[in-house]
């Protein structure tokens, strides 16, 4: 690549964000603290799982595993190559590009989430536990994860609540702590009183339903299934991060979602972090994320997914616990 092309490269990423770009062709898009999200423009998408991060430089979608920054975005969304990608922005092919927009300020969630925390109750012997054990987690759980009766997230259409109705249901909560070990936000996993996941329906507004909402400022924070150490274990999941934690008696911390893993936030004394990937393309493109941000901050990184054929580390723990009772 000649010098002069890298300028201009460097120059158009500079210059123009993914967001402003992005809304330009008409993706809806909506603030997730200091990040965007909406539904995919690659593909059909009935939930939001394209984000625009890196200060508004790089985008991704989990669903459809596009990733890049400004220019891959115009190429996926306009075809052509970079230099056509380049002399459309630098020419005004499309018209005025507004700014980003401020980050607005977060809502203050502290309060209910203290709340809901002081009113869980230990896990041993709660269908939380039981959801667990049919896991294949046998480890003594830690602290941090407790239960709860708690009512469905009243977000308009959303699965969960369209399924089950307003009424409580059991809840594995899950403890978020901040780079200061301090109570952030909390995740919940809704269940049912035999310990299998709750059930929930697809809707209009809600294409891929979940079980998983959580609460509060998740964005740098960790669930803590074990203290701070100089090399961490981190996952995208509770499931797989306790899998690890019984299969390698290591320290594993887990992010509230896939799309957070890049800013979870550790104290000075840790210096390497083994990264338990799931092992298909949007893992791989979530471990690769938080692998260049770890590595930016001057830790040491190892990605590490299951062995093939196991799409996560739960189950490749469930096949070995067959494997060992058969």
């Amino acid at each position: 690549m000649n010098t002069e092309l890298r300028a201009a490269i460097d120059r158009i990423r500079n210059d123009f964000s993914v967001s402003s770009i992005a809304r330009k062709a008409g993706v809806k898009l909506v603030r997730a603290g200091n990040e965007w999200k909406a539904c995919c423009p690659f593909h059909d998408d009935g939930t939001p799982s394209f984000y625009v991060y890196a200060n508004e430089r790089r985008f991704v979608c989990y669903g459809c595993n596009a990733e890049g920054d400004v220019l891959d975005f115009m190429r996926r969304a306009y075809g052509g190559s970079v230099v056509d990608a380049i002399r459309a922005l630098d020419g005004g092919a499309l018209g005025p590009i507004a700014p980003p927009e401020p980050a607005q300020p977060r809502k203050d969630w502290s309060k209910l989430v203290a709340r809901i925390w002081n009113g869980t109750q230990p896990i041993a012997g709660t269908p939380a536990a039981l959801y667990l054990r049919n896991r294949g987690i046998s480890m003594d759980l830690p602290d941090c994860l407790r239960f709860a009766r708690l009512a469905p997230p009243t977000i308009p259409g959303n699965g969960l609540l369209a399924a089950n109705g307003p009424k409580p249901l059991p809840a594995l909560v899950a403890a978020v702590t901040g780079p200061d070990g301090a109570l952030v936000a909390i995740q919940r996993t809704y269940l049912t009183d035999d310990g299998r996941k709750a059930a929930v329906v697809a809707t209009e507004q809600d294409r891929k339903p979940k079980v998983k909402y959580s609460l509060g400022n998740v964005r740098t924070g960790a669930i803590r299934l074990g203290p701070a150490a100089a090399s961490i274990v981190v996952t995208e999941g509770a499931e797989d991060g306790l899998s690890l934690a019984q299969g390698l008696g290591r320290s594993v911390w887990v992010g509230a979602g896939t799309s957070m893993l890049p800013a979870m936030t550790f104290p000075d004394v840790v210096r390497s972090v083994v990264i338990g990937a799931d092992n298909d393309e949007a893992g791989r493109i979530a471990a690769n994320a938080a692998g260049e941000a770890y590595t930016a901050r001057g830790l040491a990184v190892r990605v590490l997914p299951p062995p093939q054929p196991f799409k996560d580390w739960n189950e490749w723990e469930q096949a070995q616990r067959k494997g060992a009772s058969a």
